[in-house]
This record gives C-alpha cells, sequence and structure tokens, in this order.
C-alpha cells in the first residue's frame, strides 16, 4: 500500500501498532566501556538521520516497503546498527519506545500521531515547534509532549500533511487550506509561513471518519441539546433554510455535516466546501477546492434541492447574491464566522454583499436574507467548550430596512425554553426537556 494511502487509512485496532505514542522518552543512557551517554531523544534523532542519510540517493528502498511492518523493520535494522556502535544496550520496552518515535516521524506524523489516533482530540495547533497544543472535545487546549525538534522536524511533517491533502508546501504558498484524511480522520488543514511570517503556523480540524447523526451531537459533552435536535429536524422537514454563526472553533462545520445527514434522500443536496474536512452523507453532491465562488454556481447549475456552503466568506459576495437573488434558488444552510446579533450581522452580510453590489437597495437586501435564512442558529465557545448559544427566527423589521430575530429556542432559568418564535411556524417540536 502506498505511503500516503497508510496516512490516510483508518488504524487497524487489532495490530496494536498504530497506537498513541508515549508521552515521553527516558532520560540519559550511560555508556559502555568509557563511550559518552546519551539521552534517548539524541539516539532517536541519530537514529533518523542514520536512515535518511543511507535512503537519500536509494529511493528503490523505500519504495519497496510495501506495509508498516516491513517499514518498521528498516528502522529497528538502523536503530540496531546506532545503538551498537557505542554498545548501548536497552530495555526492550524503552527500545521499542525508541524505534516507535523514530518510525513516526519518519514515516507517519510525529508528534502529531497521538492526537491523530485520539477520538477526543477536535483540533490541534502548531505556533511554533515547541508550541503546541490539543483540544478534546468539551476542554480548553493543551499542551502536547513531546512537540517538534525544531522547525526543520515541524516543515518535514507540515509537508507530510500538505501531502495528504493533494499539495506541498513548494506548491502551496504563504497560505494553505485543504482537507485531507489523516489516519480514517478527515481533517482541514490550515496553515501560515514565510514570507508572511517569520515561521510557521499550523492548525488541524478533526472530524470522525463517518458523518455525525444530529443525535449524536446532543451526548456529552453535548454540542446541542436533545430540544435543539428536535426543533432542527423540524425545520428541515419544513423545507426552510437556516444559517449557522459562531466564531472559529465552534462546532459550525460539525453542525452543517449533520444537518446535512439529516436531509432527506431525496433532497438532492449539495455541498460546497473550502476543505474537503466534512464527513459526506451519501448520494449528496460535492464540490471542495479552488474557487469557492466558481464552485457554488457549479453547484447551484445542478438544481440542487438543498445547498449546504461551509463558509460563506468577503470573498463571495457576487457568488452569494447570485443566489440569494434567484427566484429558483435552492434551500440553504450555510456557515457564516460570526456573532446572531441582527444588527452586527446585518453589518457583516451588508458589508459581504455590497462588495459586488455597492447600490443594491437596503429593503431588498433585506428581504432576500429573511427569505433564504429564516431561522438562524448561533453556536459559541465559553472556556474552550462549543455549545449551542440560541435558535431564533430572522425576520425582517417592521421598517424593511433590518433584521430582528425572535427567540425559538434558548437557555432560560436553568433550562431550554422554547420562545415566542416557535409561534405560528410551521413547526412542531416535542415540548421536552
Amino acid at each position: 500500500m502506498p505511503l500516503l494511502d497508510r496516512l490516510s487509512a483508518t488504524p487497524d485496532d487489532d495490530s496494536g501498532q498504530d497506537q498513541p505514542p508515549p508521552q515521553d522518552l527516558s532520560p540519559i543512557i550511560p555508556g559502555r566501556s568509557g563511550r559518552p551517554g546519551y539521552s534517548l531523544e539524541a539516539l532517536r534523532e541519530r537514529i533518523e538521520r542514520e536512515l535518511i542519510e543511507e535512503t537519500a540517493n536509494r529511493p528503490d528502498i523505500l519504495n519497496d516497503l510495501a506495509t508498516e511492518a516491513e517499514q518498521r523493520d528498516l528502522v529497528r535494522e538502523v536503530a540496531d546498527y546506532v545503538l551498537g556502535q557505542d554498545a548501548i544496550r536497552l530495555d526492550h520496552p524503552v527500545k521499542a519506545d525508541l524505534i516507535d518515535r523514530a518510525y513516526r516521524n519518519l514515516f507517519s506524523f510525529g508528534p502529531l500521531d497521538g492526537c491523530l489516533l485520539d477520538p477526543d482530540v477536535i483540533e490541534v495547533t502548531a505556533t511554533a515547534p515547541h508550541t503546541v497544543h490539543a483540544r478534546r472535545r468539551g476542554e480548553k487546549p493543551e499542551p502536547v509532549q513531546p512537540a517538534f525538534d525544531d522547525v526543520y522536524h515541524l516543515e518535514s511533517i507540515l509537508d507530510r500533511l500538505l501531502a495528504a491533502g493533494g499539495t506541498d508546501l513548494a506548491q502551496a504558498g504563504p497560505f494553505a487550506e485543504v482537507g485531507a484524511v489523516l489516519k480514517g480522520r478527515r481533517a482541514r488543514i490550515s496553515f501560515a509561513g514565510p514570507p508572511v511570517s517569520t515561521g510557521y503556523s499550523l492548525a488541524l480540524r478533526l472530524h470522525p471518519a463517518h458523518a455525525l447523526a444530529l443525535d449524536d451531537l446532543t451526548a456529552e459533552p453535548a454540542l446541542i441539546p436533545p430540544l435543539a435536535a428536535d426543533v432542527l429536524r423540524a425545520i428541515l422537514a419544513a423545507g426552510r433554510g437556516l444559517l449557522i454563526v459562531g466564531d472559529a472553533g465552534t462546532g459550525k462545520t460539525t453542525l452543517a455535516g449533520a444537518l446535512a445527514a439529516a436531509l432527506p434522500a431525496q433532497s438532492r443536496a449539495a455541498i460546497v466546501e473550502r476543505a474537503a474536512e466534512m464527513p459526506l452523507p451519501s448520494g449528496a453532491a460535492h464540490h471542495a477546492g479552488g474557487d469557492f465562488g466558481a464552485a457554488l454556481r457549479a453547484a447551484v447549475g445542478e438544481s440542487p434541492g438543498w445547498l449546504v456552503a461551509d463558509e460563506i466568506r468577503g470573498d463571495d459576495s457576487a457568488a452569494l447574491w447570485d443566489i440569494l437573488s434567484r427566484d429558483d434558488a435552492p434551500r440553504l444552510i450555510a456557515v457564516f464566522r460570526g456573532t446572531h446579533r441582527p444588527d452586527r450581522l446585518l453589518s457583516a452580510l451588508s458589508m459581504l454583499i455590497r462588495k459586488e453590489r455597492p447600490a443594491l437597495d437596503q429593503r431588498e437586501l433585506v428581504a432576500a436574507l429573511a427569505r433564504h435564512f429564516p431561522f438562524v442558529v448561533a453556536l459559541k465557545a465559553p472556556s474552550g467548550a462549543p455549545q449551542l448559544g440560541e435558535i431564533a427566527a430572522l425576520r425582517a423589521a417592521a421598517s424593511g430596512e433590518s433584521l430582528a430575530l425572535e427567540s425559538l429556542l434558548s437557555w432560560q432559568d436553568g433550562a431550554w425554553t422554547l420562545g415566542p418564535g416557535a409561534a405560528g411556524l410551521p413547526l412542531e417540536p416535542p415540548s421536552g426537556p
């Protein structure tokens, strides 16, 4: 199996090989017969350097390694050679950890492997080689140890991540945002590098291998309460569109994916993504990567019943207004980064659309937004834990020149409560807790 396929594949839990690496290596190993001692990290670096030097002009050696077991055998042979040079003897568990760490750096994702293999980790950031954090569902980011050795180590793993997304550092330029499958998990890889910054920074958004249902999002730590899942299903059943808003890292893409999975099979859904990170429901048309505005237009050209867009940004103004101004536009589920306060939401969307339509009549704009986004789902992340803020009905105010929100579901007096926005709407959610 080619290396990139193995990096993408779901780990075989029965193999015992692809489990999260140990958190630390032992410190100093004394040399024998007067030879100097080494730290295990220094030994690992020597093993990696030796293997790279041995195979630098022999691509056939690496190409012949068809399985992970063969790759690990090569690392083990090089480790035996390096240890033998200085007559270093290691206990079997220590040596196994040493070889495993070297293998992950040479053939996998190094210090990120443990995060990729932990299903609770949903985000990883690296702002410098020694500044790496992982965030588990419902928790604050925590440091990842050990991190990268140096900037060259970070660059090599970053290049491997981008290769899984079909590009590399040389092609990507100073910014990149691509989707990939890493260790069986869908991921969004975002990075920035020189010349716009002095070094590389990385952000990984990790998703489950399979599409989540709305009910999955109600399990602790819950993104939405059970009542919200019922309300959202009712909105979809009524054929009404909605806008998902919130800051970065609040679960917008996760919720959009669950809503896409909840659409009826006959709905002819089209999904447009900036990065191919969303686990897709069967039968949905998919557009990802490249020009997002062009992808939106291509998706609409297929006349879908529903269009899921993740996420709308400032450079998509022309394509967005083309959709909002159509009489035959599909029903929309769109992701937008920002607040759900009606004045700020209208201001942000107005600025976005008026980039291409500066003379657009305010009443026409407000009417289009209220027609295509009759509901707003606001997500937030207090203390770093993503959760629902509110579901509200979005309406044009009496003047026709501004937007107003009517609460549909919000947290009041220690419980999720249906608000006045539910009255008169084509929804029949249950009144349970």
